[in-house]
């Protein structure tokens, strides 16, 4: 009796009549990841996103808004977007809930091809196995920096490759990567992550103050040139530099009355 030949394996048509991969699930391709679908795909298998509710949307929305403040000229901020992170070990098209790249040229429709700067991913509902999975493509792939928001623990662990994990708790400061500088932001408390009234701090509110403090140097520098009194270059980065409102009303009124530029000079060293 004649064997019956090898048919490839099933990877397209109803997700029911698909054959299985090795680890147990469908198999897919790269066709069953788009704009709203329900799968990610893991080197050739089919995976079911986790969905975006409740506190995983919510810390999404405000690691979004955080990155969009700080991050830098260049850098674009996305979320639940598809990173293609194929292999020789199959096909693989994963979406983090957000991620900082630096290699956008222009928007897309398609998959992300590149190495972000960094990824986030959010830890609520979905199951520790759907998370691992993900994460350890990340660091294979060389991707530099990922980041776990354990949202029910308000936790975050930082990871990368080759090196172990640092977990921040409530109470402690995460630092941020320079890419997320633009205002000078160094930092932020692990509960400006998690709680919108803490996030708003370093958001609009940083934003804010920022301006505030830059118009206010300004204005000392404007009320300098004004009385023809130059102050040297050091002492002009500084007043620039300055973002604390009291020492600059204080060098307002120095500005304006003081004798010469030296004496000025002195009133910055006072602080």
């Amino acid at each position: 009796m004649n064997a019956l030949p090898n048919r490839p394996p099933r990877n397209t048509g109803p997700i029911e009549l698909r054959d299985f991969g090795p680890t147990g699930r469908r198999l897919g391709t790269a066709d069953d990841c788009y704009d709203g679908s329900p799968w990610e795909l893991h080197r050739g298998e089919l995976v079911e996103q986790m969905g975006s509710k409740d506190i995983h949307g919510i810390v999404m929305a405000i690691l979004a808004a955080l990155f969009r403040t700080h991050a830098r000229e260049g850098l674009t901020v996305m979320t639940d977007v598809y990173c293609d992170l194929t292999d020789p070990a199959g096909p693989s098209l994963r979406a983090p809930d957000v991620v900082l790249v630096g290699d956008l040229a222009s928007p897309r429709n398609d998959a992300y091809r590149g190495t972000p700067v960094l990824a986030v991913e959010i830890r609520g509902t979905q199951s520790k196995r759907y998370l691992d999975e993900k994460v350890k493509l990340y660091l294979e792939h060389d991707w530099p920096s990922v980041w776990i928001a354990h949202a029910e623990r308000r936790e975050l662990e930082v990871l990368r490759p080759g090196t172990a994990p640092v977990t921040y708790r409530p109470g402690a400061e995460v630092p941020l990567l320079p890419e997320l500088g633009k205002h000078g932001l160094g930092a932020v408390p692990v509960a400006a992550l998690f709680e919108e009234r803490d996030a708003s701090r370093f958001t609009d509110e940083w934003v804010q103050a920022r301006t505030q403090a830059h118009t206010q140097a300004r204005a000392v520098l404007a009320v300098l040139s004004a009385r023809g009194l130059a102050i040297p270059e050091a002492v002009r980065a500084r007043v620039l530099a300055c973002e604390a409102p009291a020492a600059l009303e204080r060098w307002l009124a120095s500005a304006a009355t003081a004798a010469s530029a030296e004496a000025f000079a002195a009133a910055v060293d006072r602080g």
